[in-house]
């Protein structure tokens, strides 16, 4: 499988009955106010985003990824999903269980996760259905960020967030910054 690595993200979603659930996913990326993220369809998550279309993206930081791991091998889907059941327990609540508060959002139903430096409140706007997972279409409609990772501009300060990045199975942070980019010069 050709996959190299990406930051990683909590997603937050509810189910029709208004539950909450916390999954990290890292197979994401965005452009202007959109946003691609893709979902395996055995997922809790995936359920919840067809049942409740609207989502937050929670970008931890790379100091998280221990509470991030912690939630790794657990399932809100009861029964576990018997391909999934040699590396996943179920449990109800997965916010609980990696110390994360769930933080009321602004502009659509699922909770953010107050932990996380950065928050982006979602919409789908379309699902792109392959072969066992989806590929979900997001309109950011909010975005949060701590304060001291704002700068001029409303921007986000790159030389002060530390996205949390999997990369090949294993957590890092960003290292040394090398340089800009010309268009930011």
């Amino acid at each position: 499988m050709f996959y190299y690595g990406f930051p990683v993200v909590l997603l937050s979603t509810i189910d029709e009955k208004g539950k909450a659930d916390v999954t990290p996913i890292s197979c994401t990326f965005t452009l202007g106010t959109n946003a691609v993220i893709a979902l395996v369809k055995l997922n809790q998550a995936y359920e919840n985003v067809m049942a409740v279309p609207e989502v937050v993206l929670n970008l931890p930081n790379a100091s998280m990824w221990e509470q991030v791991e912690k939630i790794a091998p657990y399932t809100a889907k009861d029964p576990v999903p018997a391909q999934k059941a040699a590396k996943y327990t179920h449990t109800d609540d997965k916010f609980a269980l990696g110390g994360f508060t769930p933080l009321a959002s602004d502009k659509v139903r699922p909770p953010r996760v107050a932990e996380c430096p950065i928050q982006a409140e979602a919409k789908v706007v379309n699902v792109n259905d392959r072969n066992g997972y989806v590929l979900v279409e997001l309109e950011i409609v909010q975005v949060h960020a701590q304060d001291h990772l704002v700068m001029e501009g409303n921007k986000i300060n790159p030389l002060q967030w530390e996205p949390l990045i999997y990369n090949f199975k294993h957590y890092y942070g960003i290292g040394e910054h090398k340089g800009l980019n010309f268009t930011i010069k």
